[in-house]
């Protein structure tokens, strides 16, 4: 009967886990789609730089903010990791701006191009100093935007 305890336990974690994932996607879906506005006022949240015509929708897991036609949005990515260049899946949003630090990209700046929905997706490494131990970390980073 060794090793018996947790298999016994496994089964029951696992169950309980999807259950909360489902759960928590069910809750942040239904809230996705009222579309309450929030106006950012000198909160760092999602990266966003505080700009009175960009306004968050949601700051789950998933940041949602809405802005309109021509309306641009700096983005200030998380310190501490080693970023790629943040990519549009749609023409509504341009990345027009792209700063760079000693570790990759540092800020980007979105522009409103079009009326329409987009996913700006961009992943990110954890920055280890030369020599030093570090574990092997990446973060797959996301924002969507509603253009109006």
């Amino acid at each position: 009967m060794r090793g018996t305890t947790g298999a016994f336990l496994r089964r029951p974690l696992i169950i309980a886990t999807l259950a909360l994932s489902i759960l928590l996607t069910t809750v942040t879906s239904v809230g996705a789609t009222s579309y309450p506005t929030t106006t950012v006022a000198n909160v760092p949240t999602c990266g966003l730089v505080a700009n009175p015509s960009v306004h968050i929708v949601s700051s789950g897991s998933i940041c949602v903010i809405k802005m309109r036609v021509g309306v641009n949005a700096r983005i200030k990515m998380r310190s501490g990791f080693r970023w790629g260049v943040p990519v549009s899946n749609s023409k509504a949003i341009v990345v027009t701006k792209i700063a760079r630090d000693t570790e990759g990209v540092d800020a980007v700046t979105l522009h409103a191009a079009a009326v329409g929905h987009a996913t700006i997706r961009t992943t990110g490494t954890v920055y280890c100093r030369p020599g030093v131990a570090c574990p092997d970390l990446a973060l797959l980073w996301s924002l969507k935007v509603i253009v109006t």
